[in-house]
């Protein structure tokens, strides 16, 4: 899919507004197309951007929860390899609209895990991700195992996506592999998590973002 793909692998583990929070920092500043892995300091729950936090509540009562930068459905996190790519407006996919992205995305994926996209027979709707898949989201077998939303921000993309781990099979390896065969290694920057942690404390954290709906 991209000619050059920068990953940032699992390192320090972070709550839910930080993970937010990274992703936000890092659309504004990253010089090329950049995946970056999750690593959760706990299992979290994270909802979409135009849905009421009660519905985070009363799916997974007791855990934390985070409203996303995105849209989409509730996610619970943990089992799952949760990650961000962050498309800067110098890149021409950045351009693409965000459901014709989405697709490209997800048919990447699914042609090196072998599964292939929803059609209109498998759309449902519902709250909970995984439970009510959407056109063009990704599916092995009859389950539904890669969902994301995207969100535009000053001509750059930000994807925030979760999927579901398939036994026996190294799913990091196959979403970095589906979507560039010349990946790097990146890492965070001290100061990109300094400034995360300012914005996490400012923005995510807080009861005015959570429970804005």
């Amino acid at each position: 899919m991209f000619a050059e793909l920068e990953v940032i692998a699992p390192g320090e583990a972070f709550d839910g507004p930080m993970q937010m929070a990274l992703d936000e920092i890092l659309l504004c500043r990253v010089p090329r197309p950049t995946l970056r892995i999750y690593r959760w300091e706990s299992p979290c729950v994270t909802f979409g951007y135009f849905q009421p936090c009660l519905l985070a509540e009363e799916l997974h009562p007791g855990l934390p929860a985070v409203r996303r930068w995105t849209g989409g459905g509730v996610v619970l996190h943990g089992d799952d390899v949760t990650f961000s790519l962050m498309i800067p407006s110098v890149d021409p996919f950045s351009r693409l609209a965000p459901a014709l992205l989405y697709r490209e995305l997800h048919g990447a994926v699914a042609a090196v895990c072998g599964g292939r996209l929803a059609g209109d027979a498998e759309i449902s709707e519902g709250p909970s991700c995984f439970s009510a898949p959407s056109r063009d989201d990704l599916i092995v077998g009859t389950r539904k195992v890669l969902g994301g939303a995207i969100r535009r921000s000053a001509g750059s993309l930000l994807y925030q996506g979760s999927l579901l781990n398939l036994p026996g099979v190294e799913m990091i390896r196959i979403l970095s592999g589906g979507l560039c065969q010349d990946c790097r290694s990146a890492t965070l920057d001290p100061d990109v998590i300094s400034e995360a942690r300012v914005l996490a404390g400012a923005r995510y954290a807080t009861l005015s973002w959570n429970r804005r709906r």
